[in-house]
C-alpha cells in the first residue's frame, strides 16, 4: 500500500474479487472476497459486509477477520454478530426481501477487514453490476478489484463497459467462456460540486443475460422489445375485474363521449378509492397483483394500481400501456443502450390522437396527466402488444417551471414593513408547495412558510393556497405578513436590499484543474416584481443600475425604477438544465459570482431636506 494511494483516502481496498458463475439458464453462484484497510472513521462503511437476499437467494457462507496495523488478527466474525434485517420500509410496505449485515471494528486506525461470502441465486432476470470501487463510495482507493463471469456453453453474456481502463479478457476453458475485468492502483476519488453521481464517473461493468428463466418463466433480454415481451407475458392474465367493478366503471363514463374525459373520470375514481402500498413479493417484485384483488382490497403497489386502471380503461374501450421507469427526482437515467431490469417504478400511458396522456397511479393527489420531477425527462420502456419500446418521458422547459412573485412592501420609518405577496408556482416548482398543502395542517403550513421566507424577523398574519391541477399544474400562494429589520438605517439614510425573497447567496470555489463534468439539475424561470412604498419624507438617493447577465447556463436581469412614491424592483432569472464540460466550470463560477453580487445590491433612501 503506497503513500500515493493513502493520500486523501479514508480506506484502501487491498483487493476485491467478484466471481459470478452461471450454472444454467435458471441458476448461478456468486463468491465475493476482499480486504479493506480502514484509515479513519469515514472509511468504516467500506468494510461493512452487506448481503441482500430473498427467496431466490441461498447464502452458503460468510467469513471475516479483523487485523491490526501490525497484521495481527485480533477478531474473527462470529455467527452471533451477523444481523438480519427486513428491507420493509414501514407501515405502507409489504416486502419479502432481507439483508444480512456484519460489521467488524477496531479501537485504533488503521485496521484491515478481510472477508469472503458465497450465495446462489435463481433470479436469473438480473445479472450483477460490478463497480471497480465497491459501492461507489468516495475517499476509497483501490489496489486491486476484479470481476470474473463464467458462462456455460450455449448461453451468451451481454455486457456494457463504463469508464473502464481496458476491455474484457475473454478465454475459453472446458466448454465454458470466461470474461475477466480488472483495475489496479486507483487513487481515491474526491467529490466535486455539481458533479454527476460517482456511479456515472467510476469504472463499472453492467452484465446481463440473453436467455433466462425464473420460477418457470422463460425470457430473453437481447433487446428492449424482448424485455417488453417477457414483462407482458408475466402480467398478461391480471386484467380481469369483478362484475360489480365493471358495472361501476361503465356507470362512471355513461354519456361521456370524449375519450380524455373518460380517462380523467376513471383516474379520479382510482385516486379516490385506492391507496398505495409498496409490495415487493414474488418474482422479485416484477409481477403485479391481479386487478380483481385491487378492486377487492382497495390497495396495491405501482404495478397493481397501474394494472387496475388499465383494466378499467379496457372495459370502456380505451387502450393503455404500462411504462417502466427509473423514478426519483435525484435518480440518474437508465443505460438506454443496455436492455436490463434497471427500473423501480411503473405508471400508465394512454395514447391519444392529439396528445399522449401520462398517469401516475400511486398518488391520490397527483394532477391528471402530470409526471414532473419523479418520472419526467428520462428514458423509459413502454410495454406494448409488440414488446418493449424505448421512449423518453416529457421534459419541462424553464418556461414550464415558473415562480412568478408579486409583492407590495409598505416600508415604515422604524424599519418595519407590511408585505402583501402573491407567488404563482408552476410545473416542477409547484411540487414542494403542493406537497405542503396535502401533507400538513394549517399550523405546519405556517411554520413551513416562515422557514421558506428569507426575512430575519417576521409574523405571518394570514395566508392561503389554491391549486390549479392540469398536465402542467400550478399553485397560487398568498401571504400577508409583518416584518421587522427590513432595512438598515444610518443617520438620515435607509439602506434597503430590494431582493428580499429570492437571493442567490452561494458560489462554488473555482477549480482550474477540475476533473469531472458538472450538472445543472433543473430548468426554471423566476420572475419577481416587488413594489416598495417609500416612507414619508424620504426620496431615492441611489438606485442600482439596470443589469443583465447572459451565459450558456442561463440569463439574469434586474432593475429598480422610481415611480412617484414607489420603487419597483424587477428580477428575472432563467436557468438551463444540462451536463457541461469540466473546462466550463470556472465560467459557471463567474456567472454565479455576478448573480450573487447583483442580488446583494442596495437602494439608498435619504430624508428630504
Amino acid at each position: 500500500m503506497t503513500n500515493e494511494l493513502i493520500d486523501k483516502a479514508s480506506c484502501v481496498v487491498r483487493f476485491h474479487h467478484t466471481e459470478f458463475v452461471v450454472k444454467d439458464i435458471g441458476q448461478a453462484s456468486v463468491k465475493i472476497s476482499g480486504a479493506v484497510t480502514v484509515l479513519d472513521e469515514k472509511g468504516e462503511r467500506q468494510a461493512a459486509i452487506v448481503i441482500p437476499y430473498n427467496k431466490f437467494t441461498k447464502i452458503k457462507d460468510i467469513e471475516a477477520q479483523l487485523y491490526d496495523a501490525q497484521g495481527q488478527r485480533v477478531k474473527r466474525l462470529k455467527r452471533s454478530e451477523i444481523e438480519n434485517f427486513s428491507t420493509n420500509s414501514g407501515d405502507n410496505s409489504i416486502d419479502d426481501s432481507f439483508v444480512k449485515v456484519a460489521v467488524l471494528k477496531h479501537t485504533t486506525y488503521p485496521y484491515t477487514v478481510a472477508f469472503t461470502y458465497e450465495f446462489t441465486t435463481s433470479n436469473m432476470m438480473i445479472y450483477p453490476t460490478w463497480e471497480a470501487v465497491p459501492n461507489n463510495l468516495p475517499r476509497t482507493a483501490v489496489e486491486q478489484s476484479s470481476l470474473t463471469v463464467t458462462m456455460p456453453q450455449g448461453l451468451k453474456l451481454r455486457y456494457l463497459e463504463q469508464n473502464m481502463p481496458s476491455k474484457a479478457t475473454i478465454t475459453e476453458e472446458g466448454g465454458q467462456t470466461k470474461y475477466n475485468w480488472a483495475v489496479k492502483n486507483m487513487k481515491a476519488v474526491e467529490e466535486e460540486p455539481y458533479a454527476p453521481p460517482l456511479s456515472k464517473i467510476l469504472p463499472c461493468v453492467y452484465t446481463g443475460p440473453t436467455e433466462f428463466m425464473v420460477e418457470g418463466y422463460r425470457g430473453n433480454l437481447s433487446t428492449w422489445a424482448d424485455f417488453g415481451t417477457f414483462y407482458r407475458e408475466l402480467n398478461k392474465d391480471r386484467y380481469n375485474l369483478p362484475p360489480q367493478t365493471i358495472s361501476k366503471v361503465k356507470e362512471l363514463v355513461k354519456g361521456v363521449e370524449n375519450p380524455q374525459e373518460k380517462v380523467q373520470k376513471l383516474y379520479t375514481y382510482l385516486q379516490g378509492h385506492t391507496r398505495y402500498v409498496s409490495i415487493q413479493l414474488g418474482l422479485g417484485g416484477w409481477q403485479s397483483m391481479k386487478a380483481e384483488e385491487v378492486a377487492t382490497k382497495g390497495y396495491g403497489d405501482c404495478k397493481a394500481l397501474t394494472t387496475y386502471l388499465g383494466a378499467m380503461l379496457k372495459e370502456v374501450g380505451i387502450k393503455s400501456y404500462p411504462v417502466l421507469v427509473k423514478a426519483g427526482a435525484d435518480e440518474g437515467d437508465i443505460q438506454a443502450t443496455f436492455p436490463s431490469f434497471q427500473f423501480n417504478h411503473l405508471f400508465l400511458c394512454v395514447p391519444n390522437q392529439k396528445d399522449t396522456i401520462w398517469l401516475e397511479c400511486t398518488s391520490q393527489t397527483a394532477p391528471f396527466g402530470y409526471l414532473g420531477s419523479f418520472t419526467g425527462d428520462r428514458h423509459a420502456v413502454l410495454i406494448t402488444e409488440n414488446g418493449g419500446v424505448l421512449i423518453k418521458t416529457p421534459s419541462y422547459r424553464p418556461e414550464d417551471n415558473q415562480q412568478l412573485r408579486r409583492a407590495l412592501v409598505n416600508l415604515q420609518e422604524n424599519g418595519e414593513a407590511t408585505i402583501d405577496m402573491t407567488t404563482y408556482y408552476k410545473g416542477i416548482q409547484q411540487e414542494t408547495v403542493s406537497g405542503v398543502m396535502h401533507a400538513y395542517g394549517k399550523e405546519e403550513q405556517k411554520k413551513w412558510l416562515v422557514k421558506s421566507l428569507s426575512l430575519s424577523s417576521l409574523e405571518i398574519q394570514k395566508f392561503s393556497f389554491e391549486e390549479y391541477p392540469s398536465a402542467l399544474p400550478a399553485v397560487e400562494e398568498k401571504v400577508y405578513l409583518f416584518a421587522k429589520n427590513v432595512y438598515n438605517k444610518s443617520s438620515s439614510r435607509l439602506f434597503l436590499s430590494p431582493n428580499q425573497f429570492n437571493v442567490v447567496s452561494t458560489v462554488p470555489l473555482p477549480n482550474a484543474s477540475r476533473k469531472y463534468d458538472f450538472e445543472i439539475s433543473s430548468n426554471y424561470l423566476d420572475i419577481d416584481s416587488i413594489t416598495y412604498l417609500v416612507p414619508k419624507g424620504y426620496i431615492a438617493e441611489y438606485l442600482p443600475e439596470k443589469s443583465k447577465v447572459v451565459s450558456k447556463f442561463g440569463e439574469y436581469e434586474a432593475e429598480a425604477q422610481k415611480v412617484n412614491d414607489r420603487i419597483i424592483y424587477t428580477r428575472k432569472m432563467k436557468m438551463k438544465k444540462g451536463l457541461y464540460p469540466a473546462s466550463a466550470f470556472n465560467e459557471w463560477v463567474e456567472f454565479r459570482k455576478k448573480i450573487v453580487k447583483l442580488d446583494k445590491s442596495q437602494i439608498v433612501l435619504v430624508q428630504e431636506k
